[in-house]
This record gives structure tokens, sequence and C-alpha cells, in this order.
């Protein structure tokens, strides 16, 4: 008899927009990886270099967001593969509850270097509170496979 998952629709669904997103998001983030190309090249890369400085963000600042972004797409596209794939197999579960914890310390870790670098007001809590609804679903659907299958071997 085959163990039902109980988070199935969650990390499937979950695992669909996190997929969605990361791809749109880093094919996004291609244009900032050509325009870091730009800077200190040409009269295009000293217009980008000063509308970035008047706009208060230092090239090293610019560019730590988008390695940052990058490495965010990469990872909400990955770990939203291995829900999809595994939201089915209870026997996996494991694997979905590490996932959930590296997207939910992710987004913290993210909230905090926004917090720091600029500012906490009620736009950025808001986006806080946001950032972590899917990382803390994806999280949800894997705890109800795992208990699943902590069940399944408790019988």
């Amino acid at each position: 008899m085959k163990e039902k998952a109980p988070g199935k629709t969650l990390l499937k669904v979950v695992g669909i927009i996190m997929v969605v997103f990361g791809v749109l998001s880093f094919l996004t983030n291609l244009v900032n990886f050509a325009m870091l190309g730009t800077i200190g090249e040409g009269e295009m890369g000293e217009l980008f270099e000063q509308t970035i400085t008047a706009s208060g963000i230092t090239v090293e600042a610019y560019q730590m967001s988008v390695y940052i972004t990058a490495a965010g797409s990469l990872l909400n596209t990955v770990i939203g593969i291995i829900g999809i794939v595994n939201c089915n197999k209870i026997q996996k579960a494991g694997i979905c509850f590490v996932c959930g914890i590296i997207l939910i310390l992710w987004q913290l870790g993210n909230d905090a270097y926004s917090a720091i670098s600029a500012g906490v007001n009620v736009v950025s809590i808001i986006s806080m509170i946001a950032g972590l609804i899917l990382p803390l679903l994806y999280f949800w659907g894997a705890l109800k496979n795992r208990q699943a299958m902590l069940d399944g071997k408790a019988q």
C-alpha cells in the first residue's frame, strides 16, 4: 500500500510558483549582469555609474545585490524543482524539510541584510512578512510529509 503524502499539494504548488519566480528573476537579473559589465567601460558605463551613485547606491552595493539576487533565483528554482519532484514521496520528506529550512534561513538573512543596509520601515516590514510566505508554506508541506513518514515508521 502506498503511503499518502499530506504535504503533496503545498509542496507542488509552492514549488511551481518558486520555479516560475526563480526563472523570471534570473532572466531579469541577466540585465543587471549586463549593466555590471558596462561599469567603467565608455560613456554608457560612466553614465550608469553616475546614475546609481546619484541614487545613493555604491557600485559595490549594486554588485552585491546583483549576486545575491542571482543566488536567490537559482536557490528558489532548484529547491522548487526538488519540492515538485518529491512532493508525493514521503520517504524523501527529509530533503524537502532541509530545503524548507534553507529557504527560511535565506529569506531571514536577506531580510537582515536589507534592514542593516536600508533600514526598517513599514514597507520593509510588509516586504519581510510577504517574503516569508512561500518558504513557510514549503516548509509546512515538507513538515506534513515528514510527520507522515515518521508516523509510518512508528507503526
